[in-house]
């Protein structure tokens, strides 16, 4: 019996430690109405204010880099580190990092 439940232990940890683990952004930008893009990928994550997530295996934190831009103003890069310590897409919504941005207008 203790080498089933022992078997089960190390099952059960080895199922979890691949688990993936979220954490999220509240990107807010003034002024507000900005376009929050991953300058990776270029692709569109929201429009400021936004909560993104992300979403990694196994991992603990999250190296992101984005470029927030608005019609009339400079467009600003940030990186940051994410912390992924939730596990759940929305736990992690429900407790943001926040990120505040300050655009500056064209000249």
């Amino acid at each position: 019996m203790k080498k089933i439940i022992s078997i089960l232990l190390v099952g059960a940890a080895l199922t979890l430690s691949g688990c993936a683990s979220f954490g999220a952004a509240e990107i807010r930008s003034e002024p507000s109405g900005a376009q929050v893009v991953d300058a990776k990928t270029g692709v569109l994550l929201g429009v400021t204010p936004v909560v993104v997530t992300w979403r990694e295996d196994g991992e603990s934190r999250k190296f992101v880099n984005i470029r927030v831009q608005k019609s009339g103003y400079e467009d600003k890069t940030n990186s940051f580190w994410v912390t992924l310590r939730h596990d759940s897409r929305e736990k992690a919504k429900k407790d943001p990092q926040s990120v505040k941005m300050t655009l500056e207008k064209l000249k």
